[in-house]
């Protein structure tokens, strides 16, 4: 589902416990002031689910003489997984930059069983949209701390080639705002994330009506909320390796599960 992503976002706050060592191409080292800082580098797998609501943007049918009512009462809704390996560098103590590349399976039902229409002795019914393929991406991570805290801003861009049943095509814009807490080898952390989604699909379904032939269609999409919450935990085996777990909540769920290795 998504050209797009999600999906898929990777948190490393600042912390003198997390890595003994800055080589690499890191920058602006003296804002350290001496302390400890990770290893530049890091590969990581990410593996995120999400579902959420749709809004209609757009939805056309060719078909001579039937009309399609108020498309508000239609209700559309995505599910979809997600996995990545992503790609790191620390720039600067605040600036981590990433790319990653992955796959994605996702569903999206559009249900037209409550909308009017015109011209036909039926309702259309529910229209599934199954696509899975490539995703791939990059994007920026802020963040700045101390040993007790810190905060994070992640900001992740995400497109796709995908295969299903008809043509689509799915962006995906992410901003993730975190603060937490960092307690010896754990840290824990509140914040939300905001998803702006644009989805897209267009091919021909066949109604259920004898003799009828296929019907070209062309459906534009939307996040239906912008924002939702969420809460995370994440722990340090060592210098090189680390593990987050996030879960989001409210007008969408997302969970967000991610391994790191740092060198």
């Amino acid at each position: 589902m998504y050209r797009r992503i999600l999906a898929l976002i990777l948190l490393m706050p600042l912390t003198a416990a997390a890595q003994e060592s800055s080589g690499g191409p890191l920058f602006m080292k003296d804002l350290l002031g001496g302390r400890e800082f990770f290893e530049p580098w890091g590969v990581g797998v990410d593996f995120y689910t999400m579902d959420q609501d749709y809004k209609i943007e757009q939805l056309d049918f060719v078909l001579p003489g039937v009309e399609i009512g108020d498309t508000s009462l239609i209700d559309v809704t995505n599910e979809l997984q997600h996995f990545d390996l992503k790609f790191d560098v620390w720039l600067t103590p605040f600036l981590n930059v990433f790319a990653l590349v992955g796959r994605v399976d996702a569903d999206t039902y559009v249900d037209l069983s409550r909308v009017p229409v015109t011209g036909l002795p039926v309702s259309l019914g529910v229209l599934q949209v199954a696509y899975d393929g490539t995703v791939y991406g990059g994007g920026v991570n802020l963040a700045w701390g101390t040993d007790r805290w810190f905060v994070a801003l992640n900001n992740t861009w995400t497109d796709s080639s995908l295969d299903g049943d008809f043509d689509s095509n799915v962006s995906a814009f992410t901003s993730q705002p975190r603060v937490g807490l960092i307690r010896d080898k754990w840290t824990f952390w509140v914040g939300g994330m905001y998803l702006d989604t644009d989805e897209k699909h267009s091919g021909t379904i066949q109604l259920p009506i004898p003799d009828l032939p296929p019907v070209p269609f062309n459906v534009e999409l939307a996040s239906m909320e912008s924002w939702n919450y969420a809460v995370g935990v994440g722990h340090v085996f060592s210098p090189q390796a680390t593990l987050y777990l996030e879960v989001g909540f409210g007008d969408r769920d997302h969970t967000l599960f991610n391994f790191t290795y740092r060198f």
